[in-house]
């Protein structure tokens, strides 16, 4: 039986990469006029991998105004800034460097240079000291997901992390993916954002865009992602999203 979703979720599906990077600079436009208009700041939580060009691309093409943006991350590899691994570096190299608007005090990185368990109680500290409050609620989250169904540094060969109630950003050690040592949002912090974009691409990942959000497969990790108090959102492109938008007619 398949479970029923208990937040508002949204489906775009994208024909070309140009049309999907459209979707996204409106999701972001969207957000952060709303964010802006009622507290005068955007706060962002990013993923790595194809986030960060699709992301650029959309913020080049949109020309937002991003001055009052604030830019975290929703998991770090355990590696140093300027490491070829590091998403922090990911964005620096791509984005700054083709939006100078952007100042790099602008991102809130974690300090990889502490030992990995005072790395991320660091960084939940800073999160919290950002928002003003033990419950930060990010206007946007944007996350990815991997083949196997995971997002963020949730990972389904170690699902002791999805059972994480306390904590907001915890170590994770013997990650199936390497680099082996990260950190990573938990569901509390992530489910109470106002606003959570998956951006999925590729036919490859067809099968688990499916059993993720047709099924709501609890066995994935990425499939836990339900904001309380917000609403989720699926951009995909057209490879990505075949086998759910034939589930859903």
């Amino acid at each position: 039986m398949t479970e029923v979703r208990s937040c508002p979720f949204h489906v775009c599906v994208a024909e070309t990469e140009d049309i999907l990077v459209k979707n996204l600079g409106d999701v972001l436009k969207g957000c952060a006029d709303r964010s802006l208009e009622k507290s005068g700041t955007f706060r962002l939580g990013l993923s790595g991998g194809s986030l960060v060009q699709l992301l650029t691309r959309a913020l080049v093409d949109f020309q937002l105004d991003t001055k009052c943006w604030k830019f975290f991350f929703c998991d770090e590899r355990y590696v140093a800034h300027d490491h070829q691994e590091s998403t922090y570096w990911a964005y620096k190299t791509q984005m700054l460097s083709q939006l100078p608007d952007i100042l790099d005090s602008q991102f809130v990185k974690a300090n990889t240079s502490l030992p990995l368990d005072e790395c991320a109680n660091d960084y939940e500290t800073r999160v919290k000291a950002e928002f003003g409050t033990n419950c930060p609620e990010f206007d946007l989250l944007l996350l990815g997901m991997g083949p196997d169904g995971h997002t963020c540094s949730l990972f389904p060969e170690q699902p002791a992390s999805l059972t994480e109630t306390q904590r907001l950003v915890i170590p994770i050690r013997d990650s199936p993916k390497p680099p082996p040592e990260r950190i990573t949002f938990t569901l509390p912090l992530i489910n109470n954002a106002k606003n959570v974009v998956f951006v999925v691409t590729g036919a490859g990942k067809a099968a688990v865009v499916n059993s993720v959000f047709g099924d709501l497969d609890k066995k994935f990790p990425a499939a836990w992602i339900e904001p309380k108090h917000g609403e989720l959102t699926l951009l995909a492109d057209a490879g990505a999203a075949k086998s759910f938008v034939c589930h859903t007619k």
